[in-house]
């Protein structure tokens, strides 16, 4: 697979997350656009790490690669159908995308490039132990870049808003739900002649998880540290200490 088909599957495959209700009136404008850029470069350069390892393609990679290998649609268009159907089918389920939708896919393509153009540089480890351990570092990278979106409330791509509409549809936690998707992808795409390696499983498992814990993490960071100004200016921030400091001038704030 060229480098070309590697980065953008994948990158299709990670740039998926959707807002679940952060609280828009603690950002600013400004930092939530610094949170969806930051998310989206510390997700390209996970998942860069986790092409360079060369374990296996995510689950969503291995779907694709089934679809493509079957209809000989261009790479391109295998993943934004792919994804395009994902999303209508979690807004038919009541989850609607937002403008990350379109921006993080935009941002992480020439971020992965980047990225992955200068990890070949050098040679991967040779020890297995140590490309798993790469892989699962990544993943957590992957989790609280995906939370940083989530936090930006700009919304984004399939995954966290496919699961996030089976967790509501079926009312069990969204962590579960995006490993069932995702081991859904990797039984379709081999049941179809996809691909498949050790990482697939590894991504599969762990990357609800991650999303999970990534978005608690950077959602406890902005709760602690910011909260909109009350003063003429509105929009501004200013530093806050605790989630008391923000209840104090916001009523309607309720601390995670």
């Amino acid at each position: 697979m060229t480098f070309h088909e590697r980065a953008w599957s994948r990158a299709g495959a990670v740039a998926a997350v959707l807002s679940t209700g952060p609280r828009p009136h603690v950002l600013a404008w400004s930092v939530r656009l610094l949170f969806l850029v930051g998310g989206s470069f510390l997700i390209a350069g996970s998942v860069a790490v986790t092409l360079w390892t060369e374990l296996g393609p995510g689950p969503l990679d291995v779907f694709i690669g089934a679809i493509r290998n079957i209809t000989g649609l261009p790479l391109s268009v295998a993943v934004w159908v792919t994804i395009g159907a994902s999303i209508a089918v979690a807004w038919s389920l009541g989850r609607r995308p937002g403008l990350g939708t379109v921006l993080s896919p935009l941002l992480i393509g020439p971020m992965l490039q980047g990225v992955l153009g200068a990890l070949d540089a050098f040679e991967a480890p040779s020890s297995f132990v140590a490309l798993v351990a790469l892989q699962v570092i990544a993943i957590g990278g992957i989790g609280i870049g995906a939370g940083a979106l989530i936090v930006s409330g700009l919304g984004a791509g399939s995954g966290e808003l496919f699961a996030g509409a089976a967790s509501d549809r079926v009312g069990r936690p969204e962590s579960v739900m995006r490993a069932g998707i995702e081991l859904s992808w990797v039984g379709m795409g081999v049941a179809l002649g996809g691909p498949i390696g050790v990482g697939t499983v590894i991504v599969a498992v762990l990357i609800g998880p991650a999303v999970t814990h990534g978005h608690r993490a950077v959602d406890a960071l902005a709760t602690l540290r910011y909260a909109r100004s009350v003063g003429p200016g509105g929009g501004e921030l200013r530093v806050v200490d605790h989630p008391a400091v923000v209840a104090e001038h916001d009523e309607s704030f309720e601390p995670a």
